[in-house]
């Protein structure tokens, strides 16, 4: 117990609070520190799509969707519409490769997400999609695997009822 104790003291005689005409402020703020970490933050979205953190991603989404509806001229609830599609393709990961998004990152904006298809109702309201990506066909043939002695026995029966009926 006067270890808890001791080690309290230790920890609020460390801190060290000026006493300004604000009140109290803390000492400390490294400037250097400050001047870092704003530099980092002004240059976040300069790294390419993939590299973005979701936090970033989400961000430059919404401002995709801004830009969408004012050169859609959708509705409130045509970009929330928007919006929420493309928020759930991000979380299904369908918009994480570098090829799914064209982003400028001197811009520091979306161009296009490849797949985005806009359909237009009969009551004039803008919905949207996202088609997923079509996995590829190959035309590779399977190695040939040694038959097993059952699937030889009905090759041989497929062929004797083939014979017969010819």
């Amino acid at each position: 117990m006067t270890r808890i104790t001791y080690r309290m003291q230790a920890a609020n005689s460390t801190r060290r609070v000026k006493k300004g005409p604000d009140g109290p402020s803390n000492y400390g703020l490294n400037a250097e520190l400050e001047n870092f970490l704003n530099i980092n933050a002004s240059e976040a979205y300069k790294r390419p799509w993939h590299r973005l953190e979701r936090g970033l991603r989400l961000n430059r989404i919404r401002s995709f969707v801004e830009a969408e509806k004012s050169r859609l001229m959708l509705s409130e609830d045509d970009t929330e519409y928007l919006k929420t599609k493309i928020e759930k393709a991000l979380e299904k990961k369908l918009l994480n490769s570098k090829t799914c998004v064209v982003y400028d990152q001197e811009k520091e904006e979306i161009q296009e997400i490849k797949g985005l298809i806009y359909h237009k109702t009969a009551d004039g309201r803008m919905l949207s999609s996202i088609v997923d990506k079509k996995l590829g066909t190959t035309f590779r043939r399977k190695k040939d695997l040694p038959e097993t002695a059952s699937q030889k026995q009905n090759m041989k029966s497929d062929e004797a009822s083939n014979e017969g009926q010819n």
